[in-house]
């Protein structure tokens, strides 16, 4: 079967089209088309259950989904149920931090699920979030991974479960966390006040030339772990602070306070994106899922002399006005 006639299958309103038949024993898939959450009967007033597998990152990117579910049903709130040591599939020579007990990638292990906690459980459309040991699922977000076709992962990251649930489509240009100025911590305002927020993993990069942060430095801070923090200064001679957080609502704040943010496809990217904070993103060729230009104060590059550009143009653009 080729490809245009398999898209004529589903067109044609075959709400589980199953290839078993055409494809060998060990590659059995199927393709479901989407549903309209909304149409899940819940009983009244009880909260809704959403289960969740994948990486941090992209739960940040669901969140706008989980408010616009929230906004439809006149505030039904959200137990999210995310998957602990759930397995991680990236591409060969992906280097991740986040291992289980063995060792092994996973994309949410024990502390990341305790470090998640505070933030998404500070958004007025959550209840809570729980860890996910085969409790009821009103609404499965892992739809998205081998079953509803989303074209991941290329496209916009927070527009694939829009494509598998389209009832939850949502306007990106807009925060969807928010947080409480009055609540950030005194030692997180402290340590990012002035600063520009560095972030960069392994995964998902770019060829780009950092040295010329040297000039910066003093007004450089990064965060990430330890050998993140290490990799990035050793690589390009830089002498500058990491920032320590108990968990990712403390980093929502240092988003928040700081000038503005550096960084790779990552989580704090996300975060930024979510909040519509001053962002800079270091774009990646090979899994573009990530998109500069949505909302205010967004840019991107995979060029040097785009890198270089923006974060000039944002760094004098939040310079300290003379009292």
């Amino acid at each position: 079967m080729k490809l245009k006639d398999l898209k004529e299958l589903i067109a044609n309103g075959d709400d589980e089209l199953d290839l078993s038949a055409l494809l060998p024993e060990k590659e059995v898939i199927k393709v479901v088309n989407p549903e309209m959450t909304t149409e899940i009967p819940i009983q009244d007033g009880a909260c809704v259950h959403i289960r969740h597998s994948v990486n941090s990152g992209d739960l940040v990117a669901a969140m706008g989904c989980i408010k616009k579910y929230y906004e439809l049903t006149k505030k039904r709130k959200a137990v999210i149920l995310q998957a602990v040591d759930f397995e991680a599939q990236y591409y060969n020579g992906a280097e991740h931090p986040i291992v289980n007990s063995e060792g092994k990638n996973v994309c949410v292990n024990e502390k990341i699920f305790g470090m998640l906690k505070p933030l998404i459980e500070s958004q007025e459309y959550v209840h809570s979030l729980e860890k996910y040991t085969g409790q009821r699922i009103d609404i499965d977000f892992d739809a998205i991974r081998g079953k509803t076709f989303v074209n991941l992962p290329h496209g916009n990251i927070q527009g694939w479960l829009p494509l598998a649930f389209p009832d939850l489509t949502f306007d990106i240009s807009k925060p969807w966390i928010k947080l409480d100025d009055s609540k950030c911590p005194i030692g997180i305002k402290g340590a990012v006040a002035g600063k520009v927020l560095l972030n960069f993993t392994a995964r998902y990069r770019a060829k780009i030339d950092y040295y010329f942060l040297q000039s910066f430095a003093p007004d450089l801070i990064f965060t990430g772990t330890e050998k993140e923090h290490w990799d990035f200064c050793n690589k390009w001679g830089l002498n500058i602070p990491r920032l320590e957080i108990d968990n990712f609502l403390d980093l929502a704040y240092a988003i928040k306070e700081a000038r503005f943010f550096l960084g790779n496809q990552s989580m704090g990217w996300n975060l930024c994106q979510a909040m519509g904070t001053k962002r800079i993103l270091e774009m990646c060729n090979f899994a573009d899922n990530c998109f500069p230009g949505i909302g205010e104060n967004s840019y991107g590059y995979f060029y040097q002399v785009a890198a270089e550009h923006y974060f000039r143009q944002l760094y004098n653009e939040t310079l300290k006005k003379p009292q």
